[in-house]
């Protein structure tokens, strides 16, 4: 088959969704699929390049205020190019935003068979622009429902967890869809010891440390995670590490200057490829604040590594801690009950070993090879059964 993803963020910029669909168009290219991706590009100009396991189609794009994301600028006729050219059986888009929907129109347009995956929750919004706020029940419904048009338009839609299936089909989605998980590559991710290799090039101490990697903006609520470290740090010496790049890490650090705890907390950045699974054995447990996960390709990432996790009670995060068993859930927005949580998990050495085998047996459940040959079933099925497809009058 040939296989188009449609992406409004891809790399450099790293985020949950650009990791799960690169993954799974090197693993498809692997089986023998024709993979193209089109995204935004990193400057005002539109490119192709050419990797060895996929076309890359860039769309000039100007920086967003603020963010690091970049925004394409009418790429309409860039996608139809790409679609004329690449001629692809099928396409797969997400988010219902700018180069996704620029896609979603041209693949309707052309008949050709569309797939979209739940990719976003509205909390994305309010977080990143505060003024929304005070609006955020009246936006989450709003975006739900347009989330749910947009969906409606695809011949099959994957939600990578029932709690995104049930959250879209609450608000109005009625076409055909499936629950497929992001996956984990369990090879990659896995138990290690510590890396004491690693932690000496991060100046990582030997302490219980407290470990996040991913994203650092303003809806993945690090604020929170930071607010907690004083009261750990009343109970046990322990470190905190901070993986990962975003909008808010100057914030961050400024704010870790504030709660005097800069000597707690290292900042590593962003690992590459080489480093990033091994930074996992650096932790004890894992720590997420995220109220706007669907999945949570990083929690997968954790459990997988078999680590104990401590979260928010939010989002499809309880599908992948179970409270008491491979973590604990707390409420959200309560840096008292994190750090009574990672005390906990810090200060009892066999519950937290149980807790991580826990943790690697329910990561056993999200085995990505399962998940790229559940993918590859839907892609083949709705090529097979393709229809010409009527573009619904909202589009």
């Amino acid at each position: 088959m040939r296989i188009l993803f449609a992406l409004n963020a891809f790399r450099p910029l790293i985020d949950g969704v650009g990791i799960s669909i690169e993954r799974q168009a090197n693993a498809l290219a692997d089986r023998g699929h024709q993979i193209a991706i089109l995204a935004p590009a990193t400057r005002f100009a539109n490119t192709v390049d050419r990797f060895p396991n996929y076309r890359l189609y860039r769309f000039r794009a100007i920086p967003l205020p603020n963010r690091r994301q970049r925004m394409p600028l009418l790429p309409g006729p860039g996608v139809t190019r790409a679609l004329d050219d690449f001629r692809p059986d099928v396409v797969v888009v997400n988010q219902p935003f700018l180069l996704s929907r620029a896609t979603w129109h041209a693949a309707r347009i052309r008949g050709i068979p569309l797939v979209g995956i739940i990719s976003m929750m509205p909390e994305w919004f309010y977080y990143n622009v505060p003024t929304l706020r005070p609006l955020s029940s009246m936006i989450d419904l709003g975006v739900w429902r347009m989330m749910a048009g947009y969906y409606n338009g695809c011949d099959r839609v994957v939600a990578v967890t029932p709690t995104a299936l049930e959250s879209l089909t609450r608000h109005g989605l009625r076409a055909a869809n499936t629950v497929i998980s992001n996956g984990v590559p369990l090879d990659r991710f896995r138990p290690r010891p510590r890396d004491r290799q690693l932690a000496a090039q991060l100046g990582i101490p030997e302490k219980p440390t407290v470990l996040y990697a991913g994203r650092l903006d303003a809806e993945k609520c690090m604020q929170v995670w930071l607010r907690a470290i004083p009261h750990v740090r009343d109970k046990i010496d322990a470190h905190f590490v901070v993986g990962g790049e975003g909008s808010e890490r100057e914030f961050l650090e400024r704010l870790a200057g504030e709660l005097g705890v800069v000597d707690a907390v290292s900042f590593v950045g962003f690992q590459p490829d080489s480093t990033y699974p091994r930074l996992f054995s650096l932790g004890d447990v894992f720590a997420i604040t995220s109220p706007a996960e669907l999945q949570s390709v990083v929690t997968l990432e954790a459990i997988a590594s078999g680590l104990p996790v401590v979260a928010w009670r939010a989002g499809a995060l309880p599908e992948l801690v179970q409270d008491g068993v491979n973590g604990r859930l707390v409420a959200r927005d309560d840096p008292a009950a994190l750090a009574s949580a990672l005390v906990e998990v810090l200060t009892d050495s066999q519950r937290r070993q149980a807790m991580g085998e826990a943790s690697r047996r329910l990561a056993a459940f999200h085995d990505f090879g399962k998940s790229v040959n559940q993918y590859e079933a839907v892609y083949r099925a709705v090529v097979e059964s393709a229809q010409p497809s009527v573009v619904p009058a909202w589009a």
